[in-house]
């Protein structure tokens, strides 16, 4: 005689249903899935066997109870659809209007020299540019256009002329006094040393 505990059968409602000209007791099973039901009248199975032989997927309770068309069907899928990121917007460049030339044209008039061909000093291309708040592009269009080339600022040549040798040399004796600093640094160490040394020795001479 087999020692083995005996399968614990899982109990179901039981409701009265229509069989044939009268109503009997049956076990109730329900899809937590779709709702559907089915019912077991007494055949001789179990409940549990018999729900599994007519395609049902039997739970420990109701709430994992499946029916055969749920099992049938898959999980669907949700396709996510991605967003292409837009791309930023890049503002096109203002063109130059009538009165924005207008006003260029008026400035030139006051600051550049036609006879000289050049700008009075200390006017340039980026110093009208500044003072109007246009783009330096904007002035080189129209003073092309209508007076002439930029040439060069006179006190800006001056200053150029007079201050390059004056820099150049200023860079040479910053160069020099980097060498001079980096030599006092090797021979300190040196220095220190000869001063211990020549202390000793007169200590040494005053005996």
């Amino acid at each position: 005689m087999s020692n083995s505990p005996a399968k614990m059968q899982r109990r179901f409602p039981r409701e009265a249903i229509q069989y044939g000209d009268k109503r009997i007791p049956a076990a109730k099973i329900e899809c937590s899935k779709c709702g559907s039901v089915a019912y077991h009248p007494d055949t001789g199975l179990n409940d549990d066997d018999y729900f599994r032989k007519k395609g049902w997927s039997v739970g420990r309770g109701p709430a994992a109870d499946v029916c055969s068309e749920c099992q049938k069907r898959r999980p669907e899928l949700k396709v996510v659809k991605m967003e292409k990121p837009e791309a930023p917007k890049v503002e096109p460049p203002r063109e130059m209007g009538r009165e924005d030339r207008r006003i260029i044209t008026d400035k030139l008039d006051e600051v550049y020299d036609d006879k000289a061909g050049s700008y009075k000093a200390p006017w340039t291309d980026a110093a009208v540019s500044r003072d109007l708040g246009v783009p330096r592009a904007w002035v080189s269009e129209v003073r092309e256009q209508f007076f002439g080339p930029e040439g060069g600022n006179p006190e800006f040549d001056a200053f150029i002329e007079q201050s390059a040798p004056i820099i150049a040399e200023m860079k040479n004796m910053a160069n020099s006094l980097r060498i001079q600093s980096e030599r006092f640094k090797e021979l300190e160490p040196r220095i220190s040393e000869l001063e211990r040394m020549g202390r000793r020795i007169e200590r040494e001479l005053g005996r």
